[in-house]
Order: structure tokens, then C-alpha cells, then sequence
């Protein structure tokens, strides 16, 4: 797979609405380690989708390229951050020059990349000791609600890349021309209600793909297993990244 999954094409492209919607922010203490850590120069974004992690970086002063491959998802990053670098690519055909870029980020996107040629890309990239960042929003599966949550959302999952899976953090670690130089994690709990929770689920890949009554009838079914929390409520999340060191 080079390029972009077809999951991915499909669902973000007819469903950006949603996705702007449901998809949480990251909690802003992440990125406040991560600009005292790495600084602010020649960010690079991987699968930037609507610039949720884009915006409290450029608040925080860093110079950000987002490349982004879904034509909806970057037209809504450049009406809302139209001072920002956007640019259509692939983390498979990264379009900035060698070496020119001191991190690169990957925000909820690795998971979908074809690992090999994108790791080839980053480090081609990236300058001596750059930085390789993963970030992420993590749902808590602790609470019985999100567990009834994720069982609607995997009905339609089939072999679709995912976060869980691990294999995007196995492929980093089996590639030697990377190292894990350090990870963070903090509780990050996002003021939900019921419409927010089923906006969050429709703006999944592969739900946002399914014909409009699939899509409907997922909705009754996680508004009645979210009914009992009232009309507001906290969406478990944890915030959470790894800064891989190019070697």
C-alpha cells in the first residue's frame, strides 16, 4: 500500500463534518513538553487532517509544513490556519527537500502509513538527530460504556489499520535508524454529549464510508448506550506520545 488507505480516502473525503466534530484535542500539556524539548523550527505534520494538533503548535510558535492527502480534511486545516505551509502528499512521498525538517509529527495518522517507505521518507528528511513524533488520543477503555462504544465501532473494523494493533509501533522499533527516546501519557478527558459521541463515532474511516442507514441505525444504537449519562458527560481519553530519535 502506497499512498493512502482506501478507508481512509473514502471516509475522511465524504466525512470531514464529523470528524471536525467529534475528534477531541489533545490535551495542551503535550504540547508544551514537546515545543520545550524539540523547539519550534521546521515542524513537519504527516496526515495533518483538519489541524487539531496543528493549531495549538502554531499557537505555541512552531513552523509547521502539514502535509495532508484528503482534499476535504486540508481544505478545512487552510480555512481555519490559512498562515500554515498546507500541502497535498503522502507519508510515502514526503514533498519537502532532504534534510530539512527537525521534527516530524505524525498526530493519530501512523497507524495508517505503509511503514517501510514512509520510515525511508522521514529519515530522508529529517536533519541529524531529528525527531520522529507520535502522537495520540487514546479512548479509556475502562468506563462500561466505551467498551459498549468500541464494540459498535469494530462491527465494521474488518482489517483496517489501527491505533491497537501495534504494528506501527513495532515497525518503528524494528527499523534501527530510529530509537525510542522517550514517551508521555496524561489523562486527557473530553467534554462529551450524546450528539459529540456519535459525531466522534461517524468520523471513524470506515464508518464514515457506510452507506447512510448503516450509518443511522450505529447512531440510535450508541445513543441508547450513552442515554443513562445524561446530556453531558466526560469522554475518557488519554493524551499521549513517542519521540523516536533519528540515529
Amino acid at each position: 500500500m502506497t499512498g493512502i488507505h482506501d478507508a481512509a480516502a473514502d471516509g475522511y473525503q465524504a466525512n470531514s463534518d464529523s470528524y471536525a466534530a467529534g475528534r477531541p484535542n489533545y490535551l495542551p500539556a503535550a504540547f508544551d513538553d514537546l515545543i520545550a524539548d524539540l523547539g519550534t523550527d521546521a515542524w513537519v505534520e504527516l496526515g495533518a487532517g483538519t489541524g487539531i494538533a496543528t493549531a495549538p503548535l502554531v499557537e505555541r510558535g512552531a513552523e509547521i509544513t502539514a502535509v495532508e492527502p484528503v482534499d476535504a480534511m486540508r481544505a478545512r486545516l487552510e480555512a481555519a490556519l490559512p498562515a500554515v505551509n498546507a500541502v497535498a502528499g503522502t507519508s510515502e512521498a514526503i514533498p519537502v527537500p532532504d534534510g530539512s525538517a527537525r521534527v516530524v509529527l505524525a498526530s493519530q495518522s501512523f497507524h495508517w502509513f505503509d511503514y517501510r517507505p514512509a520510515l525511508d521518507e522521514i529519515h530522508r528528511v529529517l536533519i541529524d538527530a531529528g525527531a520522529l513524533v507520535t502522537l495520540w488520543n487514546v479512548r479509556n477503555q475502562t468506563e462500561a460504556w466505551v467498551q459498549e462504544y468500541t464494540r459498535i465501532s469494530d462491527r465494521y473494523a474488518a482489517d483496517t489499520p489501527r491505533w491497537h494493533t501495534m504494528n506501527w509501533r513495532r515497525a518503528i522499533e524494528a527499523d534501527d535508524r530510529f530509537t525510542l527516546e522517550r514517551e508521555a501519557s496524561w489523562p486527557n478527558p473530553s467534554p462529551s454529549s450524546p450528539d459529540l459521541v456519535v459525531a466522534r463515532l461517524l468520523s471513524t474511516s470506515f464508518i464514515a464510508a457506510l452507506d447512510e442507514d448503516v450509518q443511522a441505525a450505529m447512531a440510535d444504537e450508541l445513543r441508547a448506550a450513552v442515554a443513562h449519562l445524561g446530556e453531558t458527560f466526560d469522554y475518557p481519553y488519554d493524551t499521549q506520545f513517542e519521540i523516536w530519535r533519528r540515529v
